[in-house]
């Protein structure tokens, strides 16, 4: 028994490994990733990747912003509530993932991080669409799932680079006719959400090349 439990440990420490591998892009492969603020304050300007996820930190360390060339920032899986204005200084910042927290908005500065192109956000506590994401015009990958978001704006069509977008699990029922104007679009995910058929008909129409996943008739969700 001892011997299983050890086995299933090192799967999902590799599998844990995997999924962060994925999300990093290519050009920190080679990037040492620090996952551990004091560590990280020993060579501030070196800091590219930080990984502190599952710290129940309640609120984001103030330590965090003095690494200017940040590129990658990992705070899932803790207690956050809001995201401080300092978030705006780290301007560098191509990656933030925000998954599993207790997030209820984003604050007006997060919009100056012009470079970011990957926004995870999934399983918090979103009821609406952050306007602030329209700001980010490089953003190639949005991630909201599971929060309880009932309206896409408009304006989403300003997200021209979009390739990747996750809405699965929320309360959206309707999508803006402005979405046939993201032509980079691949993959959107509405699965379990209360879509008419109606609106998946129109919602195919609208974006002819994109792999749309809906939930099975069952609906299951899977």
């Amino acid at each position: 028994m001892l011997g299983l439990k050890f086995t299933h440990f090192i799967i999902s420490i590799f599998i844990s490994a995997i999924s962060i591998a994925q999300t990093i892009p290519s050009s920190l492969d080679t990037c040492y990733r620090y996952s551990s603020i004091e560590e990280a304050k020993l060579n501030p300007e070196n800091v590219r990747i930080l990984l502190i996820p599952k710290e129940k930190l309640t609120k984001i360390p103030k330590a965090i912003f003095l690494f200017k060339n940040l590129a990658y920032l990992d705070l899932s899986k803790n207690r956050l509530k809001e995201l401080p204005a300092e978030i705006g200084s780290l301007t560098k910042l191509e990656v933030l993932i925000l998954d599993k927290n207790n997030i209820i908005a984003l604050p007006d500065e997060l919009g100056k991080l012009k470079e970011l192109k990957k926004v995870y956000l999934g399983k918090n506590e979103l009821t609406y669409f952050p306007l602030v994401l329209l700001e980010l015009t490089k953003l190639e990958k949005l991630i909201l799932n599971q929060n309880t978001i009932s309206t896409i704006p408009y304006a989403i069509q300003d997200l021209k680079e979009l390739n990747y977008l996750d809405l699965w699990e929320n309360d959206i029922t309707s999508l803006p006719e402005s979405m046939k104007n993201l032509t980079k679009l691949k993959e959107l995910d509405v699965r379990i959400t209360p879509l008419s058929p109606t609106e998946k008909e129109k919602i195919n129409k609208l974006l002819p090349n994109t792999n749309i996943h809906y939930s099975n008739s069952c609906n299951c969700g899977y």
